[in-house]
């Protein structure tokens, strides 16, 4: 089920084990095509590790690490030493990393930093699927764009829709203006924000401080609705 080319291998028959050496390639079917210097597999066990400028290339990402680990039979993926996922719009860094090829999942722990042409994100814990575009955000995470930024401890984004939910402790700044909820969306492409439950609109401009149960803040109107106590 997996086909290897490289410069130099030496084959274990007994042990059904091998090692690869100079300009290796890995090649599970037609989605999962693995790159390096060095690697080595182990029949037996379905496990494959990779070294030296590891390229790990599927339908929608690419995985760039030191030092790969390649757990077939579970079909799982995962660095140690920090690597970088791509795809079409996103590029994200992280020290940690698994991904759980299936699920077309990547779950990043440690100095997660995602980057995109309309925002940064900074996490402690992001899970994203290449699919869908989704990222999940756990512990402290800041989502940072040219007009607002958004801190929260626990999230979720659609970087395609470029919007979001976020949850405890979780605030957005609007430059002037400061929105604080239990529970907050965000939309990006329309300027808006609105916010359920302890809400605190805080306009630094105005000297102001609104409180109440649900807000809803318009950027662009420069405007705040909120209601209920």
């Amino acid at each position: 089920g997996i086909n290897v080319w490289c410069d130099q291998a030496i084959f274990y028959e007994k042990d059904q084990f091998f090692k690869a050496l100079g300009n290796v390639k890995m090649k599970q079917g037609d989605s999962i095509t693995l790159t390096s210097k060095y690697a080595e597999y182990d029949g037996e066990t379905q496990f494959a590790f990779a070294s030296n400028q590891v390229n790990l290339q599927t339908k929608n990402s690419r995985l760039t690490t030191d030092t790969l680990f390649f757990k077939r039979d579970i079909q799982q993926v995962f660095y140690r030493s920090g690597g970088t996922v791509r795809d079409s719009a996103t590029t994200i860094t992280s020290k940690v990393g698994r991904y759980f090829l299936e699920q077309e999942k990547l779950s990043f722990l440690h100095d997660v930093l995602v980057n995109h042409p309309e925002y940064t994100i900074n996490s402690s814990q992001l899970n994203y699927f290449t699919q869908s575009k989704h990222a999940y955000l756990y512990g402290p995470s800041t989502i940072t764009g040219k007009e607002t930024q958004i801190y929260c401890e626990r999230g979720f984004y659609d970087t395609q829709k470029d919007e979001g939910y976020f949850v405890k402790n979780s605030t957005v700044n609007y430059k002037n203006r400061k929105l604080e909820g239990d529970s907050i969306y965000f939309n990006r492409s329309k300027n808006f924000a609105s916010a359920t439950n302890n809400i605190r609109v805080t306009d630094t401009i105005n000297h102001s401080i609104l409180t109440g149960h649900y807000a809803e803040v318009y950027r662009e109107k420069d405007s705040v609705f909120i209601t209920k106590r």
